[in-house]
């Protein structure tokens, strides 16, 4: 019996060392990533950024677009300004468009041929 348990033990050794080799391995790859992922959770923090609505009047400001579609506002006491992505302009001048153009004016194409 003794000389079967021998046998045995010598059959599953490098099965146990090939699972305990992969083992370690395995729980190295998997806290590599968790320390990763708390890296980065640590490194980049959301910074949550308020909503300023501030009101003017058209008198305090002046409201241009440059080339690039940028919307600028320029305040004219203290001559500083501030430029806007492209999608704010092109949306503020097709409210002023329409305003001054007027909503009831709508081109219409002729279907006679």
């Amino acid at each position: 019996m003794n000389e079967k348990l021998k046998k045995l033990k010598e059959k599953v050794a490098p099965f146990f060392k090939s699972v305990t080799i992969y083992g370690i391995i395995l729980c190295s790859v998997v806290a590599s990533f968790f320390v990763g992922i708390f890296y980065n959770q640590m490194t980049n923090k959301n910074k949550v950024s308020k909503v300023q609505v501030k009101t003017v009047t058209k008198s305090e400001v002046n409201i241009a677009i440059d080339e690039n579609n940028h919307l600028i506002v320029i305040d004219k006491k203290t001559g500083n300004y501030r430029i806007y992505q492209d999608s704010i302009g092109k949306t503020i001048f097709k409210l002023y468009a329409k305003n001054v153009w007027g909503q009831n004016n709508t081109v219409t194409t002729s279907t006679i041929k």
